[in-house]
């Protein structure tokens, strides 16, 4: 279907349908996007995304009768199951989750979010159908399993609210189970309240029929840290795009990836930091592993603001390419305004080192233990603060790659 059709057919099915400001703002939306002379060329939102793709698409979605469970695997460690978008509502002494409904809109912060020019995230609102509200309570600490389930066909547009309270700590590690030919537009908002500590571990993994196309919004205060480690190995269309902004001093954030591509598949990332206060860091590291005509991008920005005086910022930028036939575009960009900062940016981009790939090879190891080996070694800064079941995953699922090579 058309995205005309879609809106025409499906308004009565979103969430705040019955919102008079919103649903004028949908339309100005959906008339922009529309439009003949609506820009998409150097739009860095549809990088390696065809507009095609997001502008047509068959809307389905209708809350089924069974329900996602959250439980309690062991002490301080939770599993909350997300189906179709759906959450169910859950609190304890430690968390409280539950589903958004008509009157959590905010007239408000949906203004300012509307400065964007993501088409994306402009799609994310037209058509936005389900959503959670997850708290971490003031001095909890605890692990959270989150796991998203999309049944065949389901398109998903989701926004879930993530709140961390004061000197809470957690670990979050969000798995993506997605069936066949779903979409999945999904945005999350962190905030982190001082002194509290989040450690956010994403894994993709998922059929060429799926798209996932997800935002985070991640917000610091005073002595908090947010750091975010996003393993894409999916042979679906993926779009990472995570942004962070360190609003209070002494606030960190950390964000991290790395893909893995074959055939012909693609991929669009970008990270954002905003440094808004004194003695922040920041660290944006992407390292991908591309084969066959496949190709990714990856947009790293830091912004410094006047006021924030004495941040370090690191951004680095790392792909390895195993044909000439696959492409990794890098973009990184430093816009300081402080004048007592260290910054600095990298990236390098090229086949697969011959020399260490000799080495190894003159030693008896046969060429795919060897690039495997060498691949190792390439995202093994990346795994060093992950448990040794999702280290094992992800060397698994490493192996299952370089079968394909």
């Amino acid at each position: 279907m058309t995205l005309q059709d879609n809106f025409e057919n499906h308004s009565k099915q979103y969430i705040f349908c019955d919102d008079e400001f919103l649903s004028k703002e949908r339309e100005k939306i959906f008339i922009k996007i529309n439009s003949n002379n609506f820009e998409k060329k150097n739009n860095e939102s549809l990088k390696n995304l065809p507009f095609s793709d997001l502008n047509s698409f068959n809307y389905f979605f209708h809350v089924l009768d069974d329900k996602p469970k959250s439980i309690i695997k062991e002490k301080n460690v939770y599993q909350v199951d997300i189906v179709n978008g759906r959450s169910e509502n859950y609190e304890d002494e430690n968390i409280k989750i539950r589903n958004i409904f008509s009157k959590d809109f905010d007239k408000k912060k949906y203004v300012k979010d509307n400065k964007d020019n993501d088409i994306v995230m402009d799609f994310n609102k037209i058509f936005l159908n389900s959503g959670f509200f997850l708290t971490v309570k003031a001095e909890a600490q605890i692990k959270i399993h989150l796991n998203h389930n999309t049944k065949k066909n389901f398109t998903i547009f989701q926004q879930n609210f993530f709140n961390f309270q004061k000197n809470s700590k957690v670990k979050i590690e969000e798995n993506f189970n997605l069936t066949e030919n779903t979409i999945n537009n999904i945005k999350s908002d962190f905030k982190a309240d001082e002194y509290s500590s989040i450690e956010h571990n994403i894994f993709q993994k998922f059929t060429s029929s799926n798209k996932l196309f997800l935002t985070s919004n991640a917000t610091c205060q005073k002595n908090s840290s947010f750091k975010q480690f996003s393993f894409n190995f999916s042979d679906g269309f993926v779009r990472n795009f995570h942004y962070a902004k360190l609003n209070g001093v002494f606030a960190k954030a950390v964000l991290k990836g790395c893909f893995f591509l074959k055939d012909n598949n693609a991929c669009s990332n970008k990270t954002f930091v905003s440094h808004n206060a004194e003695n922040c860091e920041s660290n944006q590291t992407y390292k991908g592993i591309l084969n066959d005509i496949s190709k990714a991008n990856y947009f790293s920005n830091t912004f410094v603001a006047e006021n924030a005086q004495k941040t370090e910022g690191y951004q680095l930028s790392k792909g390895i390419l195993l044909t000439d036939t696959c492409a990794f575009f890098s973009k990184p960009e430093l816009r300081i305004f402080a004048d007592d900062v260290k910054c600095s940016h990298g990236s390098t981009i090229g086949p697969v080192d011959e020399s260490a790939l000799y080495y190894l090879r003159s030693r008896g190891i046969d060429k795919k233990q060897a690039m495997k080996m060498i691949i190792a070694s390439f995202i093994e800064d990346e795994l060093e603060n992950l448990d040794e079941d999702n280290i094992n995953k992800i060397n698994n699922n490493l192996s299952n790659y370089l079968n394909s090579v």
